[in-house]
C-alpha cells in the first residue's frame, strides 16, 4: 500500500475537504457491524488504492442526526455531492480490490465517521459512538499475534508492507491500559499505550485511542487518576487499525530503507458492550 505521509494526522480525528460521495450500502444488521458505508474519493488522499470509506457507527439502532430523517434519506442527500468529512483515520488492508461505489478499493477509512458538512448542513455522529450490544467477531481476536508491518519512504509517500494472515474488523479483547501514558490529543480525544492479554503468559503491545464524545472517552480522565499503573478492561469492544503515529515514527527513520514498525496496531476503543 502507498499512502501520503501528510495523511498521518497528529490528532485522533482527521478532517478532509473535497470528499465526493459516490455510493452507499444499506444499513448492516447488528450481528454484522450495525453500520452503513459511504464510498468516496478525495484529492486530499491519493494513496494506492485511493478509495475512502466513511462509516458511522450504530446505524441499525440509532437514527441519523438531524436534519436527516432516515439513513436512506441522508445517503440520497449526499450522494454525488462534495462534502467535508471528519472521523478517525483507520488504516487496514481488508478491501484492497474488488470494491464498488459503496466500498471502493481502499485501505483507508474514516471509521468511525464523526461528522460531515454537506449541502449546507452539519451532521454530528458523535452520539452514535458507543459499544452498545455489538460484540464483534470472536475469530478476529487472534489477529494481534500475527501482525507485522514495515514501512519505506518514497518521496512524500510511504510504502506499507503488512503481514497478518486473516484480517477483520471489530472484536472484544482483554486490555491492560498504561495509565501514565493516557494523553489528550489536544482536540478532546485520548491516546495511550496498552497491551492485549492473549493468555496467562502472552501479551501484545498496542496503541489505543478513544474518540471525543464517546462514553469511554469521557471516562479517560477519571481512569488516568485511579491508583495503580494499569487499568484492566475485560471484553472491550475494539476496531483494528494500523497506528498512524507508529507508521509515521517508522517512516521518519526510513530514509528510503525498510523499517519495522513498533506497536503497529492501533485499537479504536469503544468500551465494554452492554450485557
Amino acid at each position: 500500500m502507498l499512502s501520503q505521509r501528510s495523511f498521518f494526522s497528529s490528532y485522533v480525528e482527521l478532517t478532509l475537504d473535497n470528499v465526493k460521495v459516490e455510493g452507499n450500502s444499506g444499513v448492516h444488521a447488528l450481528e454484522d457491524d450495525c453500520e452503513i458505508h459511504f464510498g468516496a474519493h478525495t484529492p486530499a488522499f491519493q494513496g494506492d488504492p485511493d478509495g475512502l470509506v466513511l462509516e458511522p457507527m450504530n446505524a441499525c439502532v440509532e437514527d441519523p442526526p438531524p436534519p436527516a430523517a432516515t439513513w436512506s434519506a441522508l445517503a440520497k442527500q449526499i450522494k454525488n455531492t462534495i462534502i467535508t468529512a471528519s472521523g478517525v483515520p483507520r488504516i487496514w488492508p481488508e478491501h484492497l480490490s474488488g470494491g464498488g461505489p459503496s466500498n471502493p478499493d481502499h485501505a483507508v477509512e474514516l471509521h468511525p465517521l464523526t461528522a460531515i458538512l454537506a449541502t449546507g448542513n452539519t451532521f454530528d455522529f458523535a452520539a452514535n459512538i458507543f459499544a452498545g450490544e455489538y460484540q464483534g467477531k470472536v475469530n478476529n481476536r487472534g489477529i494481534v499475534t500475527r501482525v507485522n508491518v514495515s514501512v519505506k519512504t518514497n518521496g512524500e509517500s510511504v510504502n506499507i508492507s503488512f503481514q497478518g494472515g486473516q484480517i477483520g474488523n471489530f472484536t472484544t479483547l482483554d486490555l491492560l491500559i498504561d495509565r501514565a501514558s493516557i494523553t489528550n490529543d489536544g482536540a478532546g480525544s485520548f491516546r495511550m499505550n496498552g497491551e492485549v492479554v492473549v493468555d496467562d503468559s502472552t501479551t501484545v503491545r498496542v496503541r489505543i485511542v478513544t474518540v471525543k464524545g464517546s462514553p469511554i472517552n469521557n471516562s479517560m480522565s477519571t481512569i488516568k487518576r485511579r491508583a495503580g499503573a494499569t487499568e484492566s478492561m475485560d471484553g472491550a469492544l475494539v476496531l483494528y487499525s494500523l497506528s498512524p503515529e507508529s507508521l509515521l515514527d517508522a517512516a521518519n527513520k526510513s530514509g528510503g530503507n525498510p523499517v519495522t514498525v513498533d506497536r503497529p496496531i492501533q485499537l479504536i476503543l469503544y468500551g465494554t458492550p452492554d450485557s
